[in-house]
Parts: C-alpha cells; sequence; structure tokens
C-alpha cells in the first residue's frame, strides 16, 4: 500500500457537502437520522450508532463504498477485509474503530509533516 500524497490526505480528511454525506440506516427504508460528512464525523458516529444500523451498513458494503467516493482506497480495502471475519456486536464496532482512528491517524500525521 502506497503512502498517500498530502493532496489526497487532505482530500480524504476534508467535509464533503451534505449530498456526499454518509447517512446511517436501521433498515431498508428506515433512516436513523444521523449522518456524517467528513472521516472524523463518521468515527464519532460509529461510536455510538446502534449495533443494528452499524451491522446492517457493514454487510451491504456501504461504509467501504463510501470510503471509497472519499477517496481511500486502502481504508475501503481494510473495512471490505474486516467485513470478511464476520465479526457482530460490540467485536464489530471495535475492531472497526481500531482500522478508522489508525487510519485517520495516519492521513493527519502525513498533513502535519508537510506543515513541519
Amino acid at each position: 500500500m502506497r503512502k498517500p500524497s498530502v493532496d489526497i490526505a487532505l482530500k480524504i480528511l476534508d467535509e464533503f457537502p451534505i449530498e456526499q454525506a454518509f447517512y446511517f440506516y436501521n433498515d431498508v427504508g428506515s433512516p436513523s437520522g444521523e449522518f456524517a460528512k467528513s472521516l472524523n464525523e463518521f468515527i464519532n458516529k460509529i461510536k455510538v450508532i446502534e449495533i443494528g444500523s452499524l451491522e446492517f451498513h457493514m454487510y451491504r458494503g456501504d461504509f467501504e463504498k463510501w470510503i471509497m467516493m472519499l477517496g481511500d482506497e486502502t481504508l475501503s480495502q481494510q473495512i471490505a477485509n474486516l467485513k470478511l471475519t464476520k465479526l457482530k456486536d460490540e467485536t464489530l464496532r471495535n475492531r472497526l474503530l481500531k482500522i478508522l482512528r489508525l487510519r485517520y491517524g495516519s492521513l493527519r500525521k502525513i498533513v502535519k509533516n508537510e506543515k513541519n
């Protein structure tokens, strides 16, 4: 996996327009009312969203598709790989959060190093 450029890292970390936000659903046709316009907001929502919503999106491939839209092929693939483990409940949430936080931190570090 190639380290993303500063420009790509900035794009991934950016806040996206509301039309490109991730909208959380509990099931088909059942919106939760929660959404995220950035990777940081997404991480914060994953911490608290109902586990049913998390599992619903995880196993439909929604998370990896949205992350790909952000421009992060590496993180998208990591989430796709996590999906294959078929984890459930808080174990899934904790593993997903770990993956998201590690990637978020590495992207922030790329941006920070460029500024220094």
